[in-house]
């Protein structure tokens, strides 16, 4: 009995070294690669799940070898090992075949690789750190890791696909000329279109296709506090949280340098005083 869990001791530690192994080929492979760099991780993140279940249960059949418990030189013993592991698998088959079916056909249409900033099933927001056959981990804003199983993702918002569209909003006082207040914009797509202009989004021949500009008055109905002003842009898509912060911050300067006012809510107290509840003493 001892010699067989001293056996089976060993076979855990030969199968950590050959996935160990098996990592460090695939890392030096995909170095001589000519993939994108996030496609490249992507595939290297999904080869590593693989390997891992595989060794995984190639590890379990010889554990369960050495204990006599299935033997595959015979087939009555391998037919009974394989009717217990097909009980164990049918009982979460549904579950786990629904996670790798799921994840393959994300994987095929591309709808999401390692480093991309995603939302899935409009909940969970972060950065695709790996991608495995069962499941999906992010690395959110404050650095915790959210596992997601693939069987469970319904939708996806990825915001690495090339290119987005910054989309920023500012509500002005109804007193503001509107005349000024769209000149003041127009500073700040010039602003955004030359000292940013790293941000645009360009053709394959250099060319910018969609620069900043106002989109014009999105919203005055309804709306005590002001009027709601738009301007547009198309980015590169790894630079669209910087490109929409620095137009938020932009709108601000330039409105401040030009007196124009963003708008606020704000509350008028009305004192109502009586004089026939007066009493003379």
């Amino acid at each position: 009995m001892l010699s067989k869990i001293i056996n089976s001791i060993f076979i855990i530690i030969i199968s950590y070294i050959v996935l160990k192994i098996i990592h460090y080929l695939l890392a030096k492979l995909f170095k001589f690669t000519r993939f994108d760099t996030r496609y490249e991780n992507t595939l290297f993140s999904v080869f590593t799940s693989i390997s891992y279940y595989i060794i995984l249960t190639i590890s379990i059949i010889l554990v369960l070898r050495e204990f006599q418990i299935v033997d595959v030189t015979k087939f009555g013993t391998l037919v009974t090992g394989a009717s217990i592991v097909g009980l164990i698998a049918g009982v979460a088959s549904q579950s786990i075949l629904k996670d790798i079916f799921n994840g393959f056909f994300v994987l095929f249409e591309k709808q999401l690789q390692v480093g991309d900033f995603v939302v899935i099933n409009e909940l969970f927001r972060g950065t695709v750190e790996e991608i495995g056959i069962r499941s999906t981990s992010l690395r959110d804003w404050d650095l915790k890791r959210i596992t997601v199983p693939n069987g469970s993702i319904t939708s996806i918002r990825n915001y690495s696909k090339e290119k987005m569209r910054v989309v920023a909003h500012v509500r002005v006082s109804y007193e503001e000329d509107p005349t000024k207040v769209l000149g003041a914009l127009e500073e700040v797509c010039g602003i955004m279109n030359e000292t940013y202009k790293d941000y645009l989004w360009k053709s394959k021949c250099g060319e910018v296709c969609s620069p900043f500009k106002i989109y014009g008055v999105t919203d005055i109905e309804d709306n005590p506090v002001g009027a709601k002003y738009t301007i547009t842009g198309v980015v590169q898509s790894y630079k669209y949280f910087s490109a929409l912060r620095d137009t938020k911050l932009q709108i601000l300067i330039v409105f401040k340098k030009n007196d124009v006012h963003v708008a606020y809510p704000t509350h008028i107290n009305i004192l109502y005083h009586d004089d026939t509840n007066q009493k003379e003493l």
